[in-house]
């Protein structure tokens, strides 16, 4: 796969035309998005594209799992809703940070689908209170500023990993509090 990179500037400034630069006699080439731990990088920084890529792959496997839910518990049904759809949507989740709930829409619906799953509810139903009473689940823009605040507690009491200590050259971080 080619080295790509985003020219990424205001929307209104932004080419139609992708640059081409040469470097060392290789070519590297402007691309609309860029792949990054499997995470997809757009111009504008929106992450709709990663968004719906991961909700189309998400229910890609609830289809799936539709298919054996009548033999499965509802433990184990809720085991692999976590397993193939919640630990999907969380993956690098932080990246969404006030990103735009149009943009987070698909993945919540993902989890009400995934929810509907577990407790045997066809799509018709109201899914919202089961998500909170029942199986305590948070909603997407929930889960992405639980994981980051999560973080910084962690960073704050020296829990996190110790590469979020360290200077890049190799000094600790002193502490804020």
């Amino acid at each position: 796969m080619p080295t790509r990179y985003i020219l990424s500037q205001c929307i209104r400034y932004i080419s139609s035309e992708l640059v081409e630069i040469f470097l060392a006699g290789h070519s590297i080439v402007t691309s609309h998005n860029v792949t990054c731990l499997g995470v997809v990088i757009d111009a504008e920084l929106t992450f709709a594209t990663h968004v719906k890529r991961v909700a189309s792959r998400s229910f890609y496997q609830l289809r799936q799992l539709w298919s054996v839910r009548p033999v499965l518990s509802a433990d184990n049904a809720r085991m692999l809703a976590h397993a193939f759809i919640a630990s999907r949507v969380d993956y690098c989740n932080s990246i969404l940070y006030q990103t735009a709930a149009v943009h987070l829409r698909p993945l919540q619906l993902v989890l009400n689908a995934a929810a509907h799953l577990v407790v045997k509810k066809r799509k018709w139903g109201s899914i919202t209170p089961t998500i909170r009473d029942n199986r305590h689940w948070l909603l997407v823009q929930q889960r992405v500023d639980f994981k980051l605040i999560l973080l910084v507690y962690k960073w704050l009491h020296k829990l996190a990993n110790p590469y979020l200590h360290r200077q890049p050259d190799g000094e600790i971080l002193p502490l804020l509090c």
